[in-house]
């Protein structure tokens, strides 16, 4: 096998993973009973979610029952939502955030979305949605 057919069949199993992972999570959030006891495990007020995707978007109709979920962000702020969330930009995060907690929706982006926000927000306080939804970080697609 060549390194370009190398690289092709690393994107591919990349991806598959990166499904995978993200119809188990999706799954899981189906589940407003399930939802509510992880969100009590993590026993935290206050949250911001980022990545405008579906899961966002699922778990912010759950969450908001149970926690304060501050608003969705998304780099750019272009996300279309049919729900009343407060969408915000990166740039819009950084001028009001004020030391809650965040919970990174993306899978495929993990890594590069948290390295771009511990430029101002305490690692600690930054959350992947495997650990929220299954306990777990080691699902992390590098």
């Amino acid at each position: 096998m060549n390194e370009v057919e190398r690289q092709i069949l690393d994107m591919y199993a990349k991806d598959c993973s990166v499904g995978e992972i993200s119809y188990t999570l999706l799954g899981k959030m189906l589940d407003e009973k399930f939802v509510k006891e992880r969100l009590e495990l993590f026993q935290k007020e206050e949250f911001y979610l980022y990545a405008g995707t579906y899961m966002a978007v699922q778990l912010y109709r759950i969450g908001k029952k149970y926690i304060s979920i501050k608003g969705i962000v998304d780099k750019k702020g272009n996300i279309p939502l049919k729900e009343d969330a407060p969408v915000l930009t990166l740039d819009e995060l950084r001028k009001q955030y004020n030391g809650e907690n965040l919970i990174i929706t993306s899978v495929r982006y993990y890594t590069e979305i948290k390295e771009e926000l511990m430029e101002f927000i305490d690692e600690k306080k930054i959350y992947y949605i495997g650990e929220l939804m299954q306990g777990i970080s080691d699902h992390i697609i590098e």
